[in-house]
């Protein structure tokens, strides 16, 4: 039967070991389409699982039919009895021990698929949910397979960039260096021009040249020499 074909697969499918430690790519691929099939395989098992079920309620409706007729004619054999036609109720019973015969043959029938139908529909939840924990179990493979990648990447970059951060921490020290020393020359230069400026404003003081300082006598007597 197909149906058994699609549950194979699907149990093949269900069956990987997703727990295991992956750690080639090639090999995540591979169970991402093992986990494809047997969803495939479990969508067509179903599929077949739901003919086999209408071939059962048809089977239970057929044997309902043949259990009403198979009473039907019993009140009917009854009747002919009861009118003294025992020939008739004879012919009757004939035909009820056939309806009764097909019944019981169906109902064999029924009793083994009803059976079948459980035992498929359970394997196919179990296989179910084999899939659904594999891909859970195969996101959190992936999820860390590419934390993984990221901190390779970044540990290489910085192992890369490791010489570099150097020479540019090295360049930003030298640069501060020739700033500073910038500044100090300027702070010298100022000091030189202000010892300059006062050793000039002391000479120029000394002859007598430039802003004289003016004592209390001195505008005295410049006001006394203003009213003559």
């Amino acid at each position: 039967m197909s149906i058994l074909r699609n549950l194979f697969t699907a149990i093949k499918g269900g069956a990987s070991e997703v727990g295991e430690s992956i750690v080639d790519s090639q090999a995540v691929r591979i169970l991402e389409q093992e986990i494809r099939d047997a969803d495939e395989a479990i969508k067509k098992a179903k599929l077949s699982l739901t003919k086999l079920k209408a071939s059962e309620i048809k089977l239970k409706r057929e044997i309902s039919s043949l259990n009403a007729d198979v009473s039907g004619y019993e009140t009917k054999a009854m009747q002919a009895l009861d009118a003294g036609n025992e020939a008739l109720a004879v012919e009757v019973a004939e035909r009820i021990a056939e309806l009764t015969a097909e019944r019981d043959d169906k109902q064999i029938d029924c009793d083994s698929l009803s059976g079948q139908v459980d035992s498929i529909n359970d394997m196919i939840r179990k296989r179910s949910r084999i899939i659904q924990k594999n891909k859970r179990e195969l996101e959190k493979v992936k999820t860390i397979a590419q934390i993984q990648k990221t901190t390779t990447s970044l540990s290489r970059n910085i192992a890369a960039t490791g010489s570099n951060t150097h020479r540019v921490h090295d360049a930003l020290e030298r640069v501060k260096a020739k700033q500073q020393n910038w500044k100090d020359q300027m702070d010298a230069g100022e000091w030189m021009d202000q010892d300059v400026n006062d050793d000039l404003d002391s000479k120029l003081k000394q002859a007598g040249i430039g802003e004289q300082s003016s004592s209390g006598s001195d505008v005295l007597a410049r006001l006394k020499a203003s009213r003559k």
